[in-house]
């Protein structure tokens, strides 16, 4: 899809300072405040996906939700992308995926998804994606089914911006409350959007997103 006409060093230059400035945006939600003996469970789980700083677990039993992206180009023509995020949602896991999981909902509930579908037979969730926060407009075509229990749920972006990214969801209780981790990975070709925009972006889209899912899923 097109860029805006915006000149692109601008463009960049405006994007990169609004996603700084709105990964600080704190939103009101009933956060969690879980003790010192969560750690341990919460670490086990993030094993496989990532190994949270002291400060970012810290963070995560405050009830924070936190985001860690990095970009870098392995060749000239490259970029590659990694992005954890992760957060305890003040329900259980069952509650809290009865909204989660009507992803042709999700319009509704996250500002830069202007559009959303789930086709339920080939278990396909399609996203339009625009927003000042975004670059240029896209398209999120991957397979998952719905999610309503524990588990593992690992996708692909088949085909589109971000091509043969490869992520996956995890839902997993802890105690009376539930963790909600999104791992991904890709390599592809450049994007033409600066490494240090390109991790700005996906740290602070990932960050918000859950944010604002936890908040639109409490009740």
């Amino acid at each position: 899809m097109g860029y805006r006409t915006l000149g692109q060093p601008m463009r960049y230059q405006f994007f990169l300072v609004l996603s700084v400035i709105l990964s600080q945006v704190a939103f009101a939600q009933n956060k969690v405040n879980l003790p010192s003996t969560f750690q341990k469970p919460i670490l086990e789980e993030l094993k496989p996906f990532y190994s949270p700083s002291e400060g970012q677990m810290e963070d995560l039993l405050k009830g924070d939700v936190i985001s860690t992206g990095n970009v870098t180009s392995p060749s000239d023509k490259e970029q590659q992308m990694m992005l954890f995020v992760s957060g305890v949602h003040p329900r259980n896991c069952i509650r809290a995926m009865r909204k989660l999981s009507l992803y042709e909902n999700y319009t509704n509930y996250i500002d830069f998804i202007k559009k959303s579908s789930y086709d339920e037979k080939k278990e396909q969730v399609t996203f339009v994606m625009d927003h000042a926060l975004i670059p240029f407009p896209m398209v999120l075509t991957f397979k998952i089914p719905r999610i309503t229990k524990e588990g593992h749920y690992p996708f692909t972006f088949d085909h589109g911006f971000l091509k043969d990214l490869k992520g996956t969801i995890a839902v997993k209780n802890v105690g009376k409350f539930c963790l909600l981790t999104l791992k991904t990975d890709w390599r592809g070709p450049e994007t033409k959007i600066p490494n240090v925009a390109f991790e700005a972006f996906i740290q602070t889209v990932g960050k918000l997103g859950l944010e604002h899912l936890i908040r639109v899923s409490l009740f």
